[in-house]
């Protein structure tokens, strides 16, 4: 089975961790390659950069990774609890591990330089960190966020939420994080010296009676598609949180992605039912 999915560097292909214990690259034509194998355990997270070709699988208490081109495993990073999260700057070179009582930060190809630990009591299951590397965020078991203002490893606690986010989302011009977690998506402010620190939220785009599961920002404009747990997708914008209904009647959104370009949002559901939106075709 499946556990976790992202695409492959080359733009060309989707990187997938099951329960098998395998990393597999599916190639669009559907050739399956195996890319690496852990016996008796889960792959159960995985992150990939396309500016560095860095891949790193999360297996246990240990991050994974392969450099550019690599046919095996290049570098491995232990940390003291069972992986929760996994998360690459814009660079692809410096990466975030989320576990049990906080995170740890270390450069993708260098295992013997710049490990950091940011401590935080809790189970963190879900990271992101920002482009441009100065912030790292944590989602956490009991809801709410965390984060560290990096280099001077300052703590930021971001609560509110209904239930537990695991979803995370910058714009184009890291302004703003959307995070999923609520009945509304909720976007941190990350202008200024400070990021969120002593700032109230933008919440964008409220549903009773349901849950955002998903947020995906546009990758060239200021839109935000949203997926709900109700199956609802739409796009709002946070300018003047005008929204625009795209899909319903579905089931619990678990996939939401635009393609590099722009002109194509691709959705699924957990009952397998897909949806495509061409951008260029709606206007």
């Amino acid at each position: 089975m499946i556990l976790t999915s992202c695409r492959h560097p080359d733009g060309m292909s989707v990187l997938t961790g099951g329960d098998d214990g395998r990393v597999c690259r599916v190639a669009s034509d559907g050739e399956i390659t195996e890319i690496g194998r852990f016996e008796r355990k889960w792959v159960e997270h995985l992150v990939a950069s396309p500016a560095s070709g860095l891949i790193v699988a999360g297996v246990g208490r240990e991050a994974v990774a392969w450099s550019k081109g690599a046919s095996e495993s290049t570098h491995r990073y232990a940390v003291s609890s069972t992986i929760g999260g996994l998360a690459l700057d814009a660079k692809g070179k410096r990466l975030g591990i989320a576990h049990y009582n906080g995170a740890t930060l270390v450069y993708g190809t260098n295992p013997d330089s710049g490990r950091v630990a940011l401590n935080w009591v809790g189970s963190h299951i879900a990271c992101t960190m920002s482009p441009d590397g100065r912030y790292l965020v944590t989602g956490l078991q009991e809801t709410g966020l965390h984060g560290w203002q990096l280099p001077e490893l300052r703590d930021m606690r971001m609560s509110g939420y209904a239930t537990k986010t695991r979803s995370f989302s910058w714009d184009r011009k890291a302004k703003w994080l959307a995070t999923a977690g609520d009945a509304q998506a909720i976007l941190w402010p990350f202008e200024g010296k400070l990021g969120p620190i002593g700032k109230a939220p933008l919440l964008l785009a409220k549903r009773e009676g349901t849950i955002v599961t998903r947020v995906a920002f546009h990758p060239r404009d200021d839109i935000l598609a949203i997926g709900y747990s109700d199956g609802t997708v739409i796009l709002a914008r946070p300018a003047d949180e005008n929204t625009v209904l795209i899909d319903e009647g579905g089931a619990f959104i678990t996939a939401l992605a635009w393609n590099d370009p722009g002109t194509r949002l691709g959705w699924g559901d957990e009952d397998g039912r897909i949806g495509i939106l061409d951008m260029e075709a709606r206007a």
